[in-house]
């Protein structure tokens, strides 16, 4: 990190403070230097573009530095990044320093100071600033990467449904929905196989489509394993649940794969179906899967 890296506010109610603070800063090799005459204009083109470095008059009239201070941790704190702060000050009793560090401050200047000495305090104050913002920022990347590969984990690559681990999931939050607010819930497993071939890409995703086509938008399919999708139906009033509802996907399956695949061969479809509602007492995930299994049922 070099001088000319870093951006800086200078905040002075005094006019002359400021350019002598300016003026030896830009000797000192800094180049964004920016200049405010109260804390309120600070903050407002602090705002218009954020700067590694405010350094401000302890005591200004209206807003003083430490109460500029606060703001602004509050800002960094909901915008997850850091400013270092330098205040400016004749007075240097131990009770204000301690008070101004608690307060988030990261260094303090004498104003009788030298150009050397300020200079050296607003680089190491940027330091910090630049360090701590490079940090969150490979954090925020380190958290995006673990939540794309969390998704990935629960997304089947081939045809982007959901896979078994999402759907496990989903039903564990319906059963919990179930048992709080009532209602039932309904899974089948439909699985496709195809004589003497592998299911290819594109079948598998007409039969996705076509199992989609026939559900509400707050139902799911998902990809179960290889070759069986799983459907899993939430519903309020068991008096208005039809379990063949599950069969009507298998006739939307056939209308539009010809139950053929898209290599021609025959395509053979069975499935299992599980359905129960007052979930008391309520079945596991595996009790529901394993039973949705054991049902499976050919379809002519």
């Amino acid at each position: 990190m070099r001088k000319e890296d870093l951006s800086i506010i200078v905040v002075d109610d005094l006019q002359f403070s400021r350019e002598v603070v300016k003026s030896g800063l830009s000797k000192s090799g800094f180049i964004d230097i920016r200049t405010a005459a109260a804390a309120d204009e600070a903050l407002y083109i602090l705002n218009q573009r954020r700067a590694h470095v405010v350094l401000a008059d302890f005591w200004m009239p209206g807003m003083n530095g430490l109460e500029m201070t606060d703001l602004i941790r509050r800002w960094d704190e909901n915008n997850d990044r850091y400013t270092g702060i330098v205040l400016l000050t004749a007075e240097d009793t131990a009770s204000s320093i301690v008070v101004a560090f608690d307060r988030g401050v990261n260094d303090f200047v004498s104003k009788s100071a030298n150009q050397f000495e300020l200079a050296a305090r607003v680089f190491g104050a940027g330091r910090t600033a630049f360090q701590q913002n490079e940090m969150r920022e490979r954090m925020r990347n380190i958290s995006s990467q673990f939540l794309r590969a969390k998704q990935n984990s629960l997304q089947d690559p081939e045809t982007n449904l959901p896979n078994r681990a999402q759907l496990e999931l989903h039903i564990e939050s319906l059963i919990e929905h179930c048992n709080t607010r009532g209602g039932g819930l309904g899974v089948g497993l439909i699985e496709v196989n195809s004589s003497n071939s592998e299911l290819r890409l594109g079948t598998l995703k007409t039969i996705a489509n076509s199992i989609q086509l026939a559900l509400r938008p707050m139902d799911m399919v998902s990809r179960f394993n290889m070759n069986t999708f799983a459907v899993s139906i939430q519903y309020e009033d068991p008096a208005v649940f039809n379990p063949d509802l599950f069969h009507r996907l298998i006739q939307n399956i056939k209308r539009h794969t010809l139950q053929t695949t898209d290599q021609g061969k025959q395509l053979y479809i069975s499935i299992g179906v599980w359905h129960g509602h007052d979930l008391d007492p309520a079945p596991t995930v595996s009790e529901i899967i394993d039973f949705a299994s054991s049902a499976s049922t050919p379809i002519q």
